[in-house]
């Protein structure tokens, strides 16, 4: 079985999910971030599935949409590839030549959320499982950690950062407050990253704006004395040299 379709049969947790949240029916057969569709750059209906890119780049997002977002790009086969989203993270992987191909697409969270907001803080409620929930979501993002091997992690806003700081003494810091000021400032570029959980893995990790936020944020980016644009360039640039170092074959 193809390593992403494992993965999907194992996303949904076992104890059900929160209120607010409910479950992805079937994967979007085209180009989606997982667990939507399979996360893969070139996945179309009636064809195999691209190569799983292991020891490249895994694109770590925050949750995937709406229940009314996934219906639409169900039927229409795949995300829209010019949302800000899809379209500013295209261009900034362009412009440092790294291939959408070598690239997981993912988020933290995973289900939908109910109903068609796709915006704020994911669905927490009161609902008693929640904390369970967040286990299990952590508990599978090793999970692809441990399918994938990425050699280099791009988290894409704010809220990703500070969950993954709960996860990885490297990354304690990112937990410790939200904002791209606070990342900037500790540091939003991390090497030899570890995870509770996983012997004998590292990676490096990028905390980047999120491309939707993208115009409207870039400019409080600040990194080894550059600013905006240029800064998430270098960010991205030393995250990839230190990735093709370690898997200089896939990168």
């Amino acid at each position: 079985m193809h390593p992403v379709k494992s993965l999907w049969q194992q996303h949904h947790p076992s104890l059900g999910y929160p209120t607010g949240v409910v479950p992805v029916p079937s994967p979007i057969s085209g180009v989606a971030f997982f667990p939507g569709g399979y996360g893969l750059w070139g996945a179309t209906a009636g064809s195999p599935l691209p190569t799983f890119p292991v020891g490249g780049v895994m694109v770590l997002g925050h949750d995937f949409h709406s229940e009314t977002g996934y219906d639409k790009s169900y039927l229409s086969g795949s995300e829209r590839l010019t949302t800000p989203t899809w379209r500013n993270i295209l261009a900034l992987l362009k412009e440092v030549e790294l291939e959408p191909t070598r690239c997981f697409f993912t988020n933290f969270y995973m289900g939908l959320r109910a109903g068609s907001k796709s915006t704020g803080k994911f669905p927490r409620a009161s609902d008693p499982r929640f904390g369970g929930f967040v286990g299990h979501c952590k508990d599978f993002l090793l999970q692809q950690f441990k399918c994938q091997k990425p050699s280099l992690v791009l988290t894409l806003g704010v809220e990703v950062p500070f969950l993954l700081g709960d996860m990885s003494p490297e990354l304690a810091k990112w937990a410790s407050k939200l904002g791209i000021i606070h990342l900037d400032s500790v540091g939003p570029v991390q090497f030899n990253v570890t995870f509770e959980g996983l012997d004998e893995f590292k990676t490096s990790v990028v905390a980047l704006i999120h491309p939707s936020m993208r115009n409207s944020n870039l400019k409080h980016r600040r990194y080894c004395g550059v600013i905006g644009h240029d800064a998430e360039l270098a960010m991205l640039r030393d995250g990839l040299k230190a990735a093709a170092h370690s898997q200089p074959k896939l990168l």
